[in-house]
């Protein structure tokens, strides 16, 4: 069984807190715990248990598959919002959140889900950004 000890990572004085609950900080945090996968899960910090490391892997992937396959515009857009919602309170998320639907509404890749739902069929969204594209600063490029 896998398990998760707090101060190995960071930011998270936020994180647990915001997740868990301040009493469920302060218990991790100011001790050390290690928790269990399924003590986690319980405590809202993981959100799916699987039995071994190969499995969560699996899962994992499948996971973030699922989500590649969303609309790239959406995806980014709804990524921003909850993390000003947990950096910048719920004003300013719900502001982030209109604004980026009322862009979002006017794009190809919007027409492009809606006529996929209408059509029943796999979305073609195009709107992707692509980091692989940029040029990497020499140090980096150098290591690999």
């Amino acid at each position: 069984m896998y398990g998760w000890c707090p101060r190995r990572h960071g930011c998270h004085t936020h994180l647990v807190a915001s997740v868990a609950g301040y009493e469920t900080a302060y218990r991790l945090l100011l001790t050390g715990d290690v928790v269990t996968g399924e003590e986690a899960c319980r405590l809202r910090l993981a959100s799916q248990l699987e039995p071994d490391g190969a499995s969560a892997v699996d899962a994992a992937m499948e996971l973030a598959a699922r989500m590649a396959a969303q609309g790239p515009l959406a995806l980014r857009a709804t990524v921003r919002s909850l993390r000003q919602k947990q950096d910048e309170g719920l004003a300013l998320a719900l502001r982030r959140e209109a604004d980026a639907q009322s862009q979002h509404y006017g794009s190809p890749d919007f027409a492009e889900g809606l006529a996929a739902v209408a059509e029943k069929r796999k979305p073609n969204f195009t709107m992707y950004e692509s980091y692989t594209d940029a040029p990497l600063p020499p140090t980096t490029r150098s290591k690999l």
